[in-house]
């Protein structure tokens, strides 16, 4: 014989379908939740956007002056610049970003008064309105701020006001305030004016304004600040913020920035005032001094009547003052290494500014200087915005502690060099005295005197340069900063995204009832999936029923073609099978609780070997809660325990069985009076006696015995049994009453044990018909070729 061929595919798996299979089993029963869920998802994010202000993101990028990034002032600049310092992207960053520079910007921006009107109600689940606020930065017809603002330690939360534009006053619930004044008021002195930035005013309508602690606005408006720079090589420095309000958040920034470039204004200015300052001073004394020499010569000149002096003297005098100039400045030079040994010495690691150089031609010195100042300006904003014990706080002091040796050792060597020169000098011009005694001595006195004058006039001349260059540093003093692009705010806000709000309304859901669903299964202890019985215990399963809604016992009627009835019909097959192969007619019904539905399995498994033409007996084992009686309407009958009980059980065991009225080969033992001893009656030699006057009779015995547990009887009558049907109820059935059946020493005394998989639902939600979504039987309640009265067809042979 041909077999059929198959195709070489026909065996691959395709892991994709697989996944979309399993899915589709695991979930898709559920899809009324996940529906609900999504629909839920979605009505919260409808109203989290409909309620929550749209963020706008801000942004602004300066440009530093860093030298270490090979960035330097144009040759304009630097021509002005003379006290200016150098930057590092790095510190300039954290400057920005300290909480000194911050606390100015919301001072100067009133920040910590906010003012905000109410925009709507929402409801929550008590059905009671809340109010939603919104910051009125642009719609508040006044400003608020505080004298002292930094005294403010507490919060004040939503003081509602109105402004009355007739009377220019704003009336909140305690006390009235007149613009533009100084009042006092319970949260200290406070000032109303005018917003500038108010654009539309609604006549009488209600505000309320908060007041904030600096520190908190402060770390409120750090926390939102972002500063960084464009790349590792570029000294470009971004500044970004986000705020529901673009231009308040525009202002932020920019204020940021002229608080900034201010700051640094600020402290070349000082720089250049401090120089200044030492000038003036030198100016005023070498001012008198010069005006008393020149009061001298003219009072030389009158009294001794000289007008001209001789050519001898003249050169004597030229070359004389060029001497004594010379020794001016080195007493100029020694004056200043005096001023900058003494600073070196009394700062004690203290930033402060740094003297002036004047006259100072090393530039060893000048260059010591200016590190100097720049690591002292370094330290002093560092430790504005870092701990004492920062690395980099200790390695900038470990810098300033190592270059003031050098700065004084260098001072030291120029003194030494200037004396040996001064020395030199005052040396010449002793000659240059002793050919002074060749001359007249009128003339000698008078070259004395215009000597003087010669070396006064020089000094005064210098001091005024100096002065002029101090003057025009201090007046032209520029940021080492440059803004390039100012604060503007985005388009479209960066939150919420409503695109991201959706994403998360549909997945959310999803995710979180999938995990519901597999929590709620992983975590139950009752039997859900016929693969959780063959992983608990070695027994086969021989059949599977699906759960029944109504109360009735026997479900299998004549010429039913239902989903449960060819549920049974199935158990049928397999069960006469394993009867064939075993040889026997007797099968034991049982289960490990009461409510698992042996007595259910037992009465319709006997109606359809019934059907199927056996002479089948049904014998009601269970005389503690005996139910297949009362389903078949036999009450008060005699039955099984009368004919344990009596001596000759034989006379009256045709009086225990009865006919069932609608099936003709199916009979019945009932339970029969209740007994007091229901196990002992089963140990005794009747029930022997019984079961072989049956077999003799019937083709299919089924008795419907007690569960094995808490009582012993199934034990006691599984010796008769032939095939043993153990009961799991879907949903009812613990697992671990699973795990004992292998390892309960008393259940190897049941032979042939087969589980009867019982009560099967559908999994999921509004689902209908048995087990599909298990995987297991019938997708519908009806039958295979069953359609109903309307639909029937006729059978053509």
């Amino acid at each position: 014989m041909k077999r059929m061929k198959v195709s070489k595919d026909a065996y691959i798996e395709k892991n994709d379908t697989d996944l979309l299979k399993r899915m589709s089993f695991r979930y898709l029963p559920y899809w009324p939740l996940f529906l609900a869920a999504v629909i839920v998802s979605f009505a919260v994010g409808l109203v989290y956007l409909e309620y929550t202000a749209p963020i706008y993101g801000v942004t602004a990028s300066i440009l530093v002056k860093d030298e270490k990034k090979g960035l330097d002032d144009s040759k304009a600049e630097d021509a002005l610049n003379f006290f200016g310092e150098k930057k590092i992207v790095e510190n300039e960053i954290e400057v920005i970003h300290s909480r000194s520079m911050v606390s100015q910007m919301v001072t100067h921006l009133y920040l910590y008064a906010p003012i905000e009107e109410k925009s709507g109600f929402i409801y929550r689940t008590v059905h009671l309105p809340v109010s939603v606020y919104r910051s009125a930065y642009l719609t508040s017809p006044v400003q608020i701020e505080l004298e002292k603002p930094e005294e403010l330690h507490y919060e004040v939360n939503r003081v509602k006001f109105r402004y009355d534009a007739h009377t220019q006053t704003v009336i909140t619930s305690n006390a009235t305030y007149p613009l533009n004044k100084w009042t006092a008021s319970p949260w200290g002195r406070i000032r109303f004016s005018k917003n500038p930035l108010a654009t539309t005013s609604v006549p009488s309508k209600t505000f309320f304004f908060s007041l904030v602690s600096l520190p908190k606005a402060t770390n409120e408006i750090q926390n939102n600040l972002e500063v960084s720079p464009t790349s590792k090589l570029s000294t470009v420095i971004n500044i970004s913020y986000k705020d529901a309000v673009p231009a308040r958040g525009e202002a932020i920034i920019n204020e940021l920035i002229n608080c900034y470039t201010q700051a640094s204004i600020n402290d070349k200015a000082a720089a250049a005032a401090n120089t200044l300052d030492f000038v003036e001073k030198r100016l005023k004394l070498s001012g008198k001094q010069l005006d008393d020499v020149e009061a001298d010569v003219q009072s030389f000149r009158t009294a001794n009547g000289i007008v001209n002096v001789s050519q001898q003297s003249n050169q004597y005098l030229q070359n004389v003052s060029a001497n004594d100039q010379k020794i001016s400045e080195m007493d100029i030079q020694l004056s200043v290494l005096n001023q900058i040994e003494s600073y070196v010495l009394s700062k004690q690691s203290q930033p402060g500014l740094v003297p002036s150089t004047l006259g100072i031609k090393d530039p060893m010195l000048t260059q010591l200087l200016d590190k100097l100042y720049e690591a002292e300006i370094q330290y002093e904003k560092l430790r504005k915005t870092t701990a004492e014990e920062n690395p980099i706080l200790l390695s900038v002091k470990n810098e300033i502690a190592k270059i003031k040796p050098n700065v004084l050792e260098n001072v030291r060597n120029q003194r030494n060099s200037i004396l040996a020169a001064k020395d030199k000098l005052v040396a010449t011009s002793s000659h240059y005295n002793d050919l002074l005694n060749t001359l007249p001595d009128r003339e000698k006195e008078l070259a004395k005197i215009s000597r003087q004058q010669n070396i006064e006039n020089s000094i005064y001349s210098f001091l005024l340069q100096k002065k002029e260059e101090a003057s025009l540093a201090f007046n032209a003093a520029v940021a080492g900063s440059k803004i390039i692009d100012k604060a503007q705010s985005s388009a479209q806000p960066v939150s919420p995204r409503a695109w991201l709000i959706c994403l998360i309304a549909l997945v959310l859901p999803i995710v979180f009832v999938s995990f519901s669903i597999d929590a709620r299964e992983f975590f139950s202890n009752k039997v859900l999936f016929r693969r959780t019985i063959e992983e608990l215990t070695v027994l086969p399963i021989i059949g599977e029923l699906g759960y029944k809604r109504s109360k009735e016992m026997l479900v299998v009627r004549k010429h039913s073609r239902t989903a449960i009835t060819e549920q049974f019909r199935s158990l049928r097959s397999s069960v006469a099978s394993s009867l064939l192969k075993e040889k026997g007619k007797v099968i034991m019904v049982t289960s490990s609780m009461a409510i698992e539905g042996k007595s259910f399995v037992a009465i319709n498994l006997a109606v359809v070997f019934a059907q199927a033409g056996k002479r089948t007996v049904l014998i009601e084992a269970d005389m503690y809660k005996p139910k297949l009686s009362a389903a078949l309407h036999l009450n008060d009958e005699t039955g099984l325990s009368d004919v344990l009980e009596t001596d000759q059980p034989s006379s009256i065991l045709e009086s225990c069985i009865y006919r069932t009225a609608t099936y003709n080969n199916l009979f019945i033992i009932p339970a029969g009076n209740a007994p007091s001893n229901p196990s002992e009656l089963l140990m005794n030699s009747n029930f022997d006696i019984l079961m072989k006057e049956l077999e003799n009779q019937f083709d299919i015995i089924i008795i419907d015995s007690v569960p094995i547990n808490p009582v012993p009887d199934a034990y006691t009558i599984c010796k008769f049994a032939t095939l043993t049907l153990f009961v799991v109820r879907h949903g009812i059935t613990p697992k671990e009453k699973l795990l004992i059946i292998d390892e309960d020493p008393k259940m190897q005394d049941l032979k042939n044990v087969h589980i009867v998989f019982n009560g099967i639902r559908r999994r999921g939600i509004a689902t209908s018909g048995f087990g599909h979504s298990y995987g297991y039987g019938h997708n519908g309640k009806e039958g295979y070729g069953y359609y109903g009265h309307q639909r029937a067809k006729t059978v053509l042979s």
